[in-house]
């Protein structure tokens, strides 16, 4: 069973196994989820970008630890290629891949947060619920904390959303 815990703490304070953020080719500097990182970082990822060793190009992939700078314990980096390209349907391809590869990983803890990918409230829901579709036919032990901004998982809980029977959501 997947276990959907909504957080209000920021990416950087959940403790978890791995923290996933994704970043952009063409947006620098990073912004959202990944900026944080990139701080808490002191700029590693930024240094790796201008080595030319990172880009952010569609389902580029990094997976590093996140030496104690993060809650959680590793950093999973997802790149969606150039924002001026993103589309629904390219998203939902970056999804597909970034679920193979947790799913790959049996990392068993994610912490995630889709809050800067999103406009709005309703934006955000229906992320979620496209990243939590794609978790849930796997049949797996998984517990997933999005961590977002305190209004919206205040919103979440006033609309007592709703995933599935393969999801358990709970609030902390």
């Amino acid at each position: 069973m997947i276990q959907l815990i909504l957080s209000s703490l920021p990416i950087d304070e959940v403790p978890g196994r791995m923290a996933l953020a994704t970043f952009f080719e063409d947006l620098r500097p990073l912004k959202g989820s990944s900026g944080l990182i990139d701080w808490r970082l002191n700029g590693k990822i930024s240094d790796l970008i201008l080595q030319g060793r990172l880009s952010g190009s569609f389902s580029e992939s990094l997976i590093m630890p996140s030496q104690g700078r993060l809650a959680a314990k590793d950093i999973f980096m997802f790149g969606l290629g150039n924002f001026s390209e993103l589309s629904e349907k390219r998203f939902e391809e970056g999804l597909s891949v970034v679920i193979e590869k947790i799913c790959k990983m049996k990392s068993g803890e994610v912490v995630i947060s889709f809050g800067d990918l999103a406009k709005d409230f309703m934006g955000w829901r229906t992320l979620l619920r496209s990243f939590m579709s794609g978790l849930a036919p796997r049949n797996m032990d998984l517990q997933v904390v999005c961590a977002e901004d305190p209004k919206w998982i205040a919103e979440a809980k006033k609309r007592n959303m709703d995933f599935g029977p393969e999801v358990a959501l709970s609030y902390s």
